[in-house]
C-alpha cells in the first residue's frame, strides 16, 4: 500500500514538473506574426500571412500581428480612400483550399482581403503597427496617430512596445 502511494506521489510530481517545464500555465501560447513586406513588393508573403494568422487562431494560440517596415504602405489609403489590399481578391483555388483546411463552407471564406482582415480581427487576432514607420513613411504625423491607415483597429506601438511584443512571444513568424 505504501509503495502504491509513493508511486502515485512520484507520478504526480513528475507530471507537474513536465507541465511546468513545457511552459504549461493554463494560458494559450502567444505567436507574433510580423508583416514586413508590402503587397506591392511581394503579394504572396502578405497574403499567406493571413492564412498563417487563421491557422494559429484555429490552434488556440493568442495571435499578435505586427505591421512593420514596408508593409505599413499596404494599409495606407490612397486617393480614393482605399488601401492596396482591401479589395484584393483571394484566388478561388486558395479559397477552396482554406475551406478544406479549416473545414468551413466555401461561402464562409472571404472573397477579398479586406473581409479577411476583419474576419481575423473578429476571431481574436490583435493588430499592431509600428508608429515610427508610420511617421517615417509620412502616413501619420505623430504619436498614437494612424494617419492614412485604413484599418482603424490597428494599434500604433512605440519601439519599446514593439520589442516587448517580439520578446514576449512564444513563437515568431516573419513575412
Amino acid at each position: 500500500m505504501r509503495a502504491k502511494l509513493l508511486i502515485g506521489i512520484l507520478l504526480t510530481m513528475a507530471s507537474l514538473i513536465l507541465m511546468s517545464s513545457a511552459g504549461f500555465t493554463g494560458e494559450p501560447k502567444t505567436i507574433l506574426i510580423h508583416l514586413k513586406t508590402s503587397l506591392k513588393h511581394d503579394d504572396a508573403q502578405i497574403c499567406v500571412a493571413y492564412n498563417a494568422i487563421w491557422a494559429a487562431l484555429e490552434e488556440g494560440l493568442k495571435v499578435n500581428v505586427l505591421i512593420d517596415a514596408d508593409a505599413v504602405n499596404t494599409y495606407k489609403t490612397g486617393m480614393f480612400g482605399k488601401d492596396d489590399i482591401e479589395n484584393y481578391k483571394l484566388p478561388e483555388n486558395m479559397r477552396q483550399a482554406l475551406a478544406r483546411q479549416f473545414n468551413v463552407p466555401l461561402e464562409k471564406v472571404p472573397t477579398v482581403y479586406g473581409e479577411y482582415l476583419t474576419m481575423l480581427k473578429e476571431k481574436g487576432a490583435k493588430f499592431y503597427i509600428n508608429e515610427e514607420m508610420l511617421i517615417t513613411a509620412g502616413i501619420a504625423k505623430g504619436a498614437g496617430d494612424l494617419g492614412r491607415i485604413s484599418a482603424k483597429f490597428f494599434k500604433p506601438v512605440t519601439m519599446p512596445e514593439l520589442i516587448r511584443l517580439r520578446t514576449g512571444a512564444d513563437s515568431y513568424l516573419v513575412y
